[in-house]
């Protein structure tokens, strides 16, 4: 028992560092031209859209529409894959971390139907023998 907590306090403390890394991601996406300027962070959230340069003046308005969307998406498809680069080695072999931050992930896939398969768990038992 005193291997199962200490792994899980080990756990615990690495997933509250690795959960403050991910509130920390911002990526800064500019436009062809620098007509606008993208901020998104974790979750994909948008922070900041900003106009770096007068050229938005000359766009018209389907196209710097376009830009700010294609920012956006860019931006968003970065942090993904920042924060996947993150988790991905605190998650199960075979299991894509980006499908989770692009909202694809099957959570249910990182679980075993019992938690007696749990190599954790199968050690700690085995090794009160």
């Amino acid at each position: 028992m005193d291997l199962l907590m200490s792994r899980y306090r080990e756990q615990f403390e690495e997933l509250g560092r690795t959960q403050q890394r991910l509130r920390e991601i911002s990526v800064t996406v500019t436009a062809p031209r620098k007509s606008v300027a993208v901020t998104v962070g974790h979750g994909g959230f948008v922070s900041e859209v900003r106009f770096p340069t007068a050229a938005y003046k000359r766009m018209t308005p389907a196209e710097l529409s376009s830009a700010i969307t294609k920012a956006i998406a860019d931006a968003q498809r970065q942090v993904a894959s920042e924060s996947a680069a993150l988790v991905a080695p605190t998650l199960p072999a075979g299991f894509d971390a980006e499908q989770i931050f692009m909202g694809e992930g099957d959570f249910q896939s990182m679980l075993s139907n019992s938690p007696l398969t749990s190599d954790l768990t199968r050690d700690a038992f085995n090794s009160r023998g």
